[in-house]
This record gives C-alpha cells, sequence and structure tokens, in this order.
C-alpha cells in the first residue's frame, strides 16, 4: 500500500454503543454503524484516535508497534487492514 496520508472525513465518529465501539456517519439520522465496520477492536480505537491527531502512515505504524508491543510488519498488516475497512466505507480521504 502506497498511502502516504490519510484523513478523516468530518462528519464520523467513533462511539462506544452497549460496550463495543463503532463508527458512526453522524448525518445518519437512524443512528447506525457504517456497513462493514460494524465494531472495530482495540487496535482499530488506537489508529482511529491517531488519525484524528494528525498521525501520517508511517508515524501510526510506529505509534502501533510501540504501543502494542509487535513489530513493524505486523502494524503495517494491522493498518492495512483497517484503513481498507475506513476507505470501503468512505471514511477516509487519501493521498498517495
Amino acid at each position: 500500500m502506497n498511502i502516504r496520508k490519510v484523513k478523516l472525513k468530518p462528519g464520523f465518529a467513533l462511539m462506544e454503543l452497549g460496550g463495543e465501539f463503532c463508527i458512526f456517519d453522524e448525518r445518519d439520522s437512524q443512528n447506525g454503524s457504517l456497513d462493514g465496520l460494524p465494531s472495530v477492536n482495540e487496535i482499530c480505537i488506537f489508529l482511529w484516535n491517531s488519525l484524528e491527531r494528525g498521525a501520517g502512515v508511517e508515524e501510526l505504524i510506529t505509534l502501533l508497534s510501540e504501543e502494542k508491543n509487535i513489530d513493524e510488519e505486523d502494524a503495517r498488516l494491522e493498518l492495512e487492514e483497517f484503513l481498507a475497512k475506513l476507505i470501503h466505507g468512505n471514511v477516509v480521504e487519501i493521498n498517495g
């Protein structure tokens, strides 16, 4: 994946609902979670919060590696999987 910069689009939020964290479109009057993103795990929550603070892709890999004590290759795979979900849900803007 040759993505360098990822930015969350306005109007999306990570919210806790019934003990699970989900990504919601704040403009959705039905207040439902996004298709394909019914709930997110602890790593996704960490990555979401880092994206909100403006972290770039390489920084996200380093932060995740340090935070979860995993090697950078595993961190990259975790990030790629999460970004694929965000891209599919049209939640992020990508700059290559």
